[in-house]
């Protein structure tokens, strides 16, 4: 009995001294919150459009735990066709990586957002059996802003993808515009019309038709109307411009894409011909990861400048290096030592023909070429068209200066005159150059188109490169970001073509 009384006396103690501490408790240490990491992979997000799950992943700025208040830029990347939400962090894309080295370099910081689009590309289904892109705009995005400390407003959000993920990004933007600043579609994966009609049964049937519909159908019967609502080159038209125009566009696709650039190139010219601000480039490359991550390079820092509120892009692709000791004999020719060496005859003669062009800026443009390749054979022939036809230089100068190959440079409205003689030269080159009439090539020849992206000559570069293609005679096609300086722009042009000459 007078063990019970204890016990029960000391549990009485214990529930006092409880008491007391519930009372008196001594505070506890503060619990610092987890930081988030930079990259989060495989993040669910339960779509009441879709009903089903979409799953995303995000990469974060690198003081993002930092400043509990600040919010950042939005940038979202969609991925290609059988690709999914970690394909631009994959071990081929790394674009993470790509991000933080830009970021060493002055790249602002931004949240980027990949999204798992399936093989959608990334738009609501003709059937409404999979409405992705009402999904996207009406769920996805809020859900993002919500979440995340992003500037939650159409000056702070752009959209880019690569592939079917260009497309994406591309009608994306063009069906809501009030949602994006800016839009960058890298080798946007569509086709014209005349490739649609003939693309093989299946193809059509899988990757578009169960999007856009006319499944099962050839020829015209592919080109539904909805197809056509979806369509660049449909849509880009001078009736749509004021619709359009309030996003920037960035497109980009390399020259050696098998079907691609046919698309993307006469987009371009489609949206030059109906007054659309936009930035335009063909880079060398095909549709690898290795382009659209060179790509990132430009963009990026593009979409960066917008969202704070700048209205220009002035962004040279090479730096321009004209050295100072170029000499030139009484006709103005150079002569390399290697040609000197042999005796002046043999090697290249490349003649660089020209009108209404400064003097001073081709002889700037023969110091660029010439420089670092003294002991390669060649002789710079000047070919100024006021005074004679590039028929007649060669003439003039076969002579005086013999060499084993001619080949021609054309500059500007130099263009026709060289493609009209383009049987005495074995490559020809291309700089901003008009070519008029029809435009054939010559499986013999070697051709470089080299153009910026609001130059005159965006009609010539569309033919020429076509023809080149169509005709699978060997080229090269660039076209680069126009320059406010003319002459830094034309020197920039010639830079390109140096690290091409004499390859063919």
């Amino acid at each position: 009995m007078r063990n019970k009384r204890f016990i029960l006396f000391v549990c009485i103690l214990l529930v006092i001294s409880s008491c007391g501490s519930c009372a008196k408790h001594r505070p506890l240490p503060d619990v610092d919150p987890v930081p988030l990491p930079r990259y989060n992979t495989g993040i669910t997000f339960s779509s009441k459009v879709l009903g089903i799950n979409v799953t995303y992943d995000i990469l974060l700025p690198a003081d993002y735990n930092e400043d509990k208040d600040k919010r950042y830029p939005v940038v979202y990347c969609f991925h290609g066709y059988g690709d999914d939400n970690t394909s631009w962090n994959g071990q081929y894309m790394r674009g993470e990586a790509k991000i933080k080295s830009l970021e060493e370099t002055g790249l602002e910081p931004m949240i980027y957002v990949f999204p798992c689009g399936w093989k959608t590309y990334w738009c609501d289904r003709y059937d409404g059996t999979l409405p992705y892109m009402t999904m996207f705009a009406t769920e996805f995005v809020p859900m993002i802003d919500a979440t995340w400390r992003t500037i939650a407003d159409k000056n702070h959000r752009c959209i880019t993808g690569y592939s079917m993920g260009g497309f994406g990004a591309m009608v994306t933007a063009m069906k809501h515009p009030d949602l994006f600043l800016a839009s960058a579609p890298l080798s946007m994966s569509f086709r014209t019309d005349e490739q649609y009609m003939t693309e093989s049964q299946s193809g059509w049937d899988n990757q578009w038709g169960k999007v856009f519909g006319g499944v099962g159908q050839s020829g015209e019967g592919r080109l539904t109307d909805y197809y056509k609502d979806h369509c660049p080159l449909h849509q880009f038209t001078a009736s749509n411009k004021n619709k359009y125009s309030s996003v920037h566009w960035f497109l980009t696709c390399g020259d050696d894409e098998q079907q691609l650039l046919f698309a993307n190139d006469d987009l371009h010219v489609m949206m030059r011909e109906n007054g659309y601000d936009h930035e335009y480039r063909v880079g060398n490359g095909g549709h690898s990861t290795s382009y659209w991550r060179t790509a990132m390079e430009e963009f990026l820092p593009w979409f960066s400048s917008l969202m704070n509120g700048e209205t220009s892009w002035q962004k040279a692709p090479v730096d321009v290096n004209v050295p100072d000791d170029c000499d030139f004999d009484s006709e103005g020719v150079f002569l390399s030592e290697g040609y000197i060496s042999a005796g002046k005859s043999g090697g290249i003669g490349l003649y660089i023909a020209y009108e209404g062009v400064d003097l001073q800026w081709i002889r700037d443009a023969m110091a660029i070429i010439q420089r670092g390749m003294p002991s390669k054979k060649f002789v710079l022939l000047p070919c100024d068209l006021d005074k004679r036809t590039s028929a007649e230089w060669v003439s003039y100068y076969k002579d005086i200066y013999p060499t084993d190959h001619y080949q021609a440079l054309a500059i500007g409205n130099a263009g026709s005159d060289v493609m009209q003689k383009e049987s005495l030269f074995s490559a020809l080159y291309f700089e901003n150059a008009s070519i008029g009439g029809d435009i054939r090539v010559s499986k013999d020849k070697s051709y470089f188109i080299g153009a910026t992206d609001d130059g005159d000559a965006y009609k010539t570069a569309n033919a020429l490169y076509k023809a080149c293609k169509s005709a699978d005679v060997t080229f090269e096609y660039r076209c680069r970001n126009a320059l406010d300086d003319a002459r830094t722009g034309f020197l920039t042009g010639i830079e390109i073509i140096k690290a091409n000459l004499f390859n063919f």
